[in-house]
């Protein structure tokens, strides 16, 4: 057991450690909506982070998020996040934003909490989705709301569609797709490129034969790929 996870276990008690909680919440997830891929509502978003282990301690510094209904953007959602713990250069140099920028942002369970009303009825939609589902979880874990919705991710989609290519990042992606990141590693900015990548995805999955989203899961495999893949973060 590492120093992390001592002083989970000396809060909350033995198994109720960060780990043991994300194990319970990996293979969790609400039922999707029947009905043709493009007809849903989802809610496309991004986190920016202290760092890249949230079952560690990393915590959220930023949320964007972007509503589709079918494929088209009809609302969006920014917000710094103050995550109660500094934030370290290395990161800052990566997203920009410092311990100044988010001193008067709204705490973790505030912005989750807007972020759970903002998502409320749609399923979610992130990039490499691991990540940002053991953020939520992580968040979950200390304190702030959980969120009900489905979780899919876009570059599991990705790897299912193309298995011959490389590059599954969303730089990579957009460069092959022709999207333009406008404000890259901005939450927003990456949250309006995934959404239209996911846009470019589904019309793709369709013509592959998927007529709802229960079938795009099965087929990729998502559920077991996206808990394998949080044991890494």
């Amino acid at each position: 057991m590492d120093e992390g996870q001592g002083f989970w276990v000396r809060l909350f008690g033995r198994g109720r450690s960060p780990t043991d909680f994300l194990a319970a919440r990996a293979h969790f997830g609400q039922g999707l909506p029947m009905g043709p891929l493009a007809a849903q509502d989802y809610v496309v978003f991004d986190l920016e982070t202290t760092g890249l282990r949230p079952s560690r301690g990393d915590a959220i510094v930023q949320v964007g998020a972007v509503r589709l209904r079918g494929i088209e953007e009809v609302a969006c959602l920014t917000t710094l996040v103050n995550p109660a713990r500094p934030i370290p250069p290395e990161s800052t140099r990566f997203h920009g934003i410092d311990d100044a920028r988010v001193a008067a942002a709204p705490g973790m369970a505030a912005a989750i909490g807007a972020f759970r009303d903002f998502a409320a009825g749609a399923v979610l939609v992130a990039h490499n989705a691991a990540f940002d589902r053991t953020a939520l979880h992580m968040a979950e874990f200390r304190g702030a709301p959980a969120l009900p919705n489905a979780v899919l991710c876009s570059m599991i989609v990705s790897r299912w569609l193309d298995p011959a290519e490389a590059d599954h990042s969303l730089d990579g992606l957009c460069g092959r797709r022709g999207i333009v990141i406008a404000g890259r590693h901005d939450a927003l900015g990456d949250a309006r490129a995934t959404a239209a990548l996911w846009v470019d995805l589904l019309a793709r999955a369709a013509v592959r034969g998927v007529e709802h989203l229960p079938e795009l899961v099965r087929r990729t495999r998502m559920g077991a790929r996206m808990a394998e893949s949080m044991t890494y973060f």
